[in-house]
């Protein structure tokens, strides 16, 4: 009975373990509710998946928030081993592996104070009477771009950051403002002003317009092996498919219907 024990806990010593399991470092930029320092650790529901999808493939994941630059930087060198919240573009493709599994879809609303009559139509129908509120240096997809670009609007007026523009909304002197669905929503719950503001929804279905879409990804550096990235990436696959990916979410927004 003792020499069964013994070869028992002898073959266990080479099994793999949590605390044996091999290490990633993901980098990303401060954006919450994506991904942000609270307390000195970072959070975030994308922090949250990533983490979770590479456990779940055998890897123990550690999150550094950097600025943008420095995160692309370090996965092209390969001190990373990934950068997610990242769009695909032909220079990133030639030093990061991009999987087909969208990590996110970043999407681009219009808010007006609650109980007003602005509209803005998916074709920009009603813009030529909108006063726009929008971030300086943002850049809102093509879409929303070149519809400024070719002055749809009545008039666009620019802030550095989305706490201004809100409050220029509920003063009266912009219309509606454009704003990335998960920071907005983040915002606004953060300052108690859900019930000041409204998306500005399809009139027949009730669900958000959504003006533009850009997708991202956890991509992994091209230095770094390639299993790591097939089982990472399935593991966000399983995520989707079980619910878990979803409930994170809303662990930090209250989702729309439809969204």
């Amino acid at each position: 009975m003792f020499r069964c024990v013994a070869v028992l806990i002898f073959l266990m010593c080479f099994l793999p373990c949590p605390a044996m399991a091999e290490g990633l470092l993901f980098v990303t930029l401060d954006n919450a509710p994506q991904a942000y320092i609270e307390d000195g650790k970072p959070v975030g529901f994308l922090t949250e998946i990533v983490v979770e999808a590479a456990r779940r493939a055998g890897y123990e994941a550690k999150v550094r928030i950097v600025p943008w630059r420095r995160a692309l930087a370090m996965a092209e060198k390969g001190t990373a081993d990934a950068v997610f919240n990242a769009g695909f573009n032909q220079r990133r493709n030639e030093y990061l592996r991009f999987p087909e599994t969208i990590l996110i879809t970043e999407k681009i609303v219009a808010i007006r104070k609650a109980g007003s009559k602005a509209y803005l139509g998916y074709d920009f129908s009603g813009a030529a009477d909108l006063v726009v509120g929008v971030g300086r240096g943002f850049f809102y997809g093509s879409r929303i771009q070149q519809a400024i670009a070719e002055g749809l609007f009545k008039r666009i007026e620019e802030v550095p950051n989305i706490d201004q523009n809100i409050q220029k909304l509920l003063l009266g002197r912009i219309d509606i403002l454009f704003a990335d669905y998960y920071p907005v929503m983040k915002s606004l719950s953060d300052s108690n002003m859900l019930d000041k503001v409204e998306i500005i929804s399809n009139p027949e279905t009730g669900t958000p317009l959504i003006y533009s879409k850009s997708d991202t990804f956890l991509a992994f550096s091209r230095k770094k092996n390639p299993l790591a990235f097939n089982l990472v990436n399935a593991g966000i696959v399983g995520m989707k498919k079980d619910g878990s990916y979803k409930a994170i979410i809303k662990k930090y927004i209250d989702l729309h219907e439809g969204l």
